[in-house]
């Protein structure tokens, strides 16, 4: 969280801004990165800034492959066990169990900022 922050002042101060109304961000199943603790930390580290007041939005990116053998893109397989609260997604081809590329389902990024204009930063 700490490096989308980052970002997010560092665009900011090219920009004459008065608040921060909206912060929205990418958030790959494959990256682990837990909605409630990505909140959590982004209260915490906001506290007195211009995104302070700023709502956060997380949009997750579902996993996506491309198998290197045969014509398949799409999802992939996810094993789910009842004893335990997450699931585990197989990185091989669920048509033939081949190799994959991993399309999407990694990022940790910006989609967009919804400012007011006509202010200075505050970091």
């Amino acid at each position: 969280m700490s490096d989308i922050i980052k970002a997010a002042f560092d665009e900011l101060s090219k920009h004459d801004v008065a608040g921060v109304e909206e912060l929205v961000i990418v958030i790959g199943d494959l990256t682990n990165l837990g909605e409630e603790q990505m909140e959590f930390a982004f209260d915490v580290m906001t506290k007195g800034t211009i995104l302070s007041d700023a709502r956060l939005v997380i949009e997750r990116e579902p996993i996506r492959l491309r198998c290197k053998h045969c014509d398949f893109d799409g999802p992939a397989e996810i094993l789910k066990n009842e004893g335990y609260d997450h699931t585990i997604p197989v990185l091989s081809c669920p048509k033939c169990k081949g190799p994959v590329n991993v399309e999407e389902g990694m990022a940790c990024c910006i989609r967009s900022i919804k400012i007011r204009e006509g202010g200075n930063v505050q970091t």
